[in-house]
């Protein structure tokens, strides 16, 4: 039920769907606190981005958990000292743990978990920090929370989702590593420097003069960091066993992470530690990488924990954090596509429907020699959400995937995105595909007025969420593309 919870525990919860009027929202935060509220004009996550609309109070499309703050980022409490928070749930029935089963086995679904570029020109490169992602935000400086058990479970999959991404990422780069003092005593030979008195209660005093203990340098990247990351994957791993059971059956992305990174970290010793392993730990220069993999890695150690009869259990603890639906449920457009026919970009075959690659960037401008910074205050790169080629005549089409409902009316900033896709990308079709209660709905085609030499029509569907339904699929294939003779 939307509204105000009862207080449990030194907390009072108030609950509502995304994108939904918050009635009675100031009721429980006090009369002096109302005008300190933090209320976002932009796109901040503070407060799970609320904001108003048509002089109403309205939750975002963020959904997640977090405390209530003030424009002093100050923690807000009701009149009887209850600590207030917002939990921002789905508006349709499906959860984001359901969102993430179903993509976990997509092609792209690495790209999807990792911090997104913003700049063309940085495309392959990956953003060291946990913040660039555009699906999911942890409040990392924020403490963690005592919530209910089903909060809980699904904070863990979304928490051990994005690590395993992340460190599988990590393990495809060199690890990191330092020198390390070894010692040993060898044979007929001598290494670094020898420990005289070691040596002589060794060696000496036993008549081994062909013998030399030794001290020197080794460089290894069995290091404690490298241990933390190892302890925080067993446990990730256990978690993903139990949570989807026989989670290897399938092929799917969470076992070929599990195993990738299992395979770059198996000569890395075994540890137990919790996240306070972590503290002090710093990472710069050509490290920094490694920043955020620990950062989630602290948060896996601390939700997750493995009883004495080897079950898991999660503590009950959560990092606050927030999930962009948008962007969550763009990707899930995306397999679902792929499930059904639409072939990925990876695919060799020269023929069929292709969808182009995730976060693919076009520049604004051509390069031209000899000009500094030209047209800037444009300047830039476009991204659309989904750009089909047919591979045979070379055709694009583009849609926009919206997580809105489409009779508000709010539709300014979406026609003059799909018209700028369809100059840019020269596609006769362009669209927009918006979520649905029910299962499918298709509406008629409508010619863009352009006077351009081209016909360019706009096509505007809903899709029902984790519906097995390729109507839609089937549709963009058979009427988005032009007939061939």
């Amino acid at each position: 039920m939307n509204g105000w919870q009862e207080p449990k525990d030194g907390k009072r919860i108030y609950l509502i769907t995304d994108n939904t009027r918050m009635d009675g929202f100031t009721d429980c935060i006090k009369p002096e606190d109302i005008e300190r509220l933090y209320v976002t004009y932009s796109e901040s996550r503070v407060n799970l981005g609320i904001h108003y609309y048509r002089n109403s109070l309205y939750s975002s499309n963020l959904v997640g958990i977090c405390r209530i703050k003030s424009v002093d980022d100050e923690t807000l409490y009701d009149a009887e000292g209850n600590e207030l928070l917002i939990k921002v749930v789905p508006r349709f029935n499906v959860t984001v743990v359901e969102l993430l089963n179903y993509i976990r086995d997509d092609d792209e679904f690495d790209r999807y978990m990792a911090p997104q570029t913003i700049s063309n020109r940085h495309k392959e490169k990956d953003i060291e920090a946990i913040d660039r992602n555009e699906i999911f935000y942890f409040f990392e400086n924020e403490k963690p929370l005592k919530v209910d058990d089903g909060i809980s479970a699904e904070n863990s999959i979304i928490t051990v989702t994005v690590f395993l991404t992340l460190l599988r990422l990590l393990c495809r780069r060199p690890l990191m590593g330092r020198m390390l003092k070894e010692e040993e005593n060898l044979t007929g030979k001598v290494k670094g420097k020898i420990v005289i008195e070691k040596n002589i209660r060794s060696n000496t005093m036993h008549g081994r003069n062909d013998r030399f203990y030794c001290q020197y340098l080794r460089f290894s990247d069995n290091i404690f960091e490298n241990q933390i990351l190892k302890a925080a994957l067993k446990k990730a791993k256990r978690f993903i066993v139990d949570y989807f059971g026989d989670y290897s059956k399938d092929n799917n992305n969470y076992a070929s992470m599990i195993s990738y990174c299992s395979n770059a970290l198996r000569h890395i010793s075994d540890i137990q530690c919790s996240g306070s392993a972590c503290n002090g730990l710093k990472f710069s220069g050509c490290y920094t990488y490694y920043k955020p993999v620990m950062a989630m890695a602290r948060m896996v150690l601390d939700d997750i924990s493995v009883e004495s009869n080897g079950e898991i259990s999660t503590t009950g603890y959560i990092v606050p954090y927030a999930i962009s639906m948008e962007k969550l449920f763009e990707v899930y457009v995306r397999a679902y596509l792929k499930k059904n026919g639409i072939e990925s970009y990876r695919s060799k075959s020269d023929t069929g429907i292709r969808l182009e690659k995730f976060d693919d960037k076009t520049d604004v401008f051509l390069e031209e020699e000899g000009l500094v910074n030209p047209g800037k205050y444009i300047s830039g790169s476009i991204k659309p959400d989904l750009v089909l080629t047919d591979r045979e005549s070379g055709e694009t089409v583009v849609f926009d995937v919206k997580y809105k409902d489409y009779t508000n009316g709010d539709s300014r900033n979406d026609r003059l995105q799909l018209l700028a896709y369809s100059m840019m990308m020269n596609a006769n079709n362009v669209g927009i595909i918006l979520p649905a209660h029910t299962d499918v709905e298709i509406f008629d085609a409508r010619r863009i007025n352009s006077m351009e030499n081209r016909i360019v029509k706009y096509h505007q569907m809903l899709l029902g969420m984790m519906k097995d339904n390729p109507t839609i699929a089937n549709y963009i294939k058979d009427h988005t593309f032009e007939k061939k003779e």
